[in-house]
């Protein structure tokens, strides 16, 4: 995993730094984006020549893979700045996958993230969006997709939950994704995640302490 604490520390002196040269913050936020973006082009690239002749979908994972990750990068760079909330990062991570927004109904009150939550939220709602638009909810017509958080007593619930999509099968093993989605989630967030395969579609349930940043 990457060290995103130690990440953000470097991006936060770097930040400092040019705020002592006289270089506005938002103009080295933007060009710190920009050469994500561009890097995460240059590696697509290299993958659909390196890996030509592999199979299309796992190529086309792969991509969507790194998209999500410049997506995770660029909330990551924008806490820093400026407050990451709950719903911002939801519709953010969600937006490549929402060809009617009616497929996803979304609620929850203001939660402030630091950047480490952002990035491992992002990367997990790519996973699990993914997953159900080939094999759940967003698979079929008539599927949707709640998410819903509540903050009370000092804990913070989150929660995926599929209905409306084809009749679910319990993996047999745990993939990359289902472990990139739960690892990330638990250390970025210091809780306990579950996913579960019920029959009427797929679910995640996020248990944390409440983020820090939503104190400030």
């Amino acid at each position: 995993m990457i060290d995103l604490v130690a990440e953000n520390a470097g991006l936060r002196a770097a930040l400092a730094s040019s705020e002592a040269a006289g270089v506005q913050r938002e103009l080295v936020s933007q060009e710190l984006k920009h050469r994500i973006g561009n890097l995460i082009t240059v590696v697509q690239a290299m993958a659909r020549k390196t890996f030509r002749d592999a199979d299309v979908a796992r190529v086309a994972d792969f991509n969507a893979r790194l998209g999500a990750l410049a997506a995770a990068q660029a909330l990551l760079i924008d806490a820093e700045t400026k407050a990451a909330t709950l719903a911002h990062v939801v519709r953010e991570a969600l937006a490549a996958h929402a060809s009617r927004n009616d497929r996803f109904l979304i609620s929850g009150p203001a939660v402030a993230l630091n950047g480490r939550q952002a990035h491992a939220l992002t990367v997990a709602l790519h996973e699990l969006a993914t997953n159900a638009a080939k094999y759940g909810a967003l698979s079929m017509e008539a599927g949707v997709v709640e998410i819903s958080w509540t903050e009370a007593d000092g804990e913070l619930n989150f929660t995926w939950r599929e209905r409306g999509g084809p009749p679910v099968v319990p993996p047999t093993r745990t993939g990359f994704g289902t472990s990139l989605l739960t690892t990330n989630l638990k250390a970025a967030f210091s809780g306990v995640v579950e996913l579960s395969f019920e029959p009427d579609g797929a679910r995640c349930h996020l248990r944390a302490p409440k983020p820090a940043a939503s104190s400030k």
